[in-house]
């Protein structure tokens, strides 16, 4: 149904299965809330772009790859965010 952001590394995919989740009473999935906090983060760019410059979203599979053995240390949070310091809270 949708990319986000569309011809983007690491765009989201959200497909018609998930457009139920969005319906009262319902529970959100990991992919629609990405979607949501790139969406967040795309506008923070355009309303305040040094402070984007400072933000960055991980997915929410990344805690998980976190605490496989290959990403206990820094050096493997480092090399699997691309980024020059990660901060995780």
């Amino acid at each position: 149904v949708l990319t986000y952001p569309p011809n983007e590394k690491g765009s989201i995919n959200i497909h018609v299965s998930e457009l139920n989740r969005l319906e009262p009473g319902e529970y959100l999935n990991d992919t629609l809330i990405e979607f949501g906090l790139k969406h967040w983060l795309n506008s923070l760019k355009e309303n305040n772009p040094e402070l984007a410059e400072d933000v960055h979203v991980f997915s929410s599979f990344f805690y998980k790859k976190l605490l496989t053995k290959k990403y206990i240390f820094y050096s493997g949070v480092f090399s699997c965010a691309s980024l020059d310091s990660c901060f995780i809270i």
